[in-house]
């Protein structure tokens, strides 16, 4: 399913982009049950900057992007899905056509499905479509110090650490920094040729 064309085209449809094990399909409201079946945790929530919530569920207002799903022609979110269930999200946004450049974001809420490398397997699935599809020049992400196991993941894909914005999220009473981390085109294309192909029909096929 082609959603874009290189250079800059425009976005008509999110497309699903399948790998070995991950699956990132559109937003359904179909999904509003695994969404709120991964309950909120409170560490992985902290990995985000969250702090600790007393509830466990989901309420139906952060459901409402499932429920409600709106097409943004410079904005692609995904729920992220593996072993037919929903696990997280994933988000290619503040796309910048002259310049082709995006921001990228995931978070994979299932800690039943850490460890497995099903993080790094979606963002590489996120950087094949937005470097070969989308005709992007860079990609940057920004992670909580802290967040090790993400800043593992991002390293994995070739993104490399460009800044911090100090003491930028007060979290608990504590100051951390953010790490900003970016990968170009040229970068990728001398990584991407080592990934594992991607499973299923693929982003070229109509």
């Amino acid at each position: 399913m082609t959603a874009g064309c290189a250079g800059g085209g425009r976005l008509t449809e999110t497309p699903e982009l399948r790998g070995p094990r991950a699956v990132l399909r559109p937003p359904s409201p179909d999904d509003v049950a695994g969404w709120k079946a991964l309950g909120v945790d409170p560490e992985i929530e902290r990995l985000f900057g969250h702090a600790a919530e007393a509830c466990s569920e989901r309420s139906d207002e952060d459901a409402r992007w499932l429920t409600s799903p709106v097409f943004r022609p410079d904005e692609i979110e995904w729920i992220v899905a593996a072993d037919d269930a929903v696990i997280g999200s994933a988000r290619l946004h503040s796309w910048h056509r002259d310049d082709r450049h995006a921001r990228y974001a995931i978070g994979i809420l299932s800690s039943a499905h850490f460890g497995r490398g099903l993080g790094t397997e979606a963002t590489r699935l996120v950087l094949r479509y937005g470097f070969e599809v989308l005709g992007l020049h860079r990609v940057a992400v920004r992670v909580l110090a802290f967040n090790e196991r993400a800043i593992r993941c991002y390293r994995s894909c070739g993104f490399r650490e460009e800044g911090r914005e100090r003491e930028s999220c007060l979290l608990e009473g504590e100051w951390h920094d953010d790490v900003i981390m970016g990968l170009l085109e040229n970068e990728y294309r001398t990584r991407a040729p080592s990934w594992p192909e991607p499973g299923g029909r693929s982003v070229e096929e109509g």
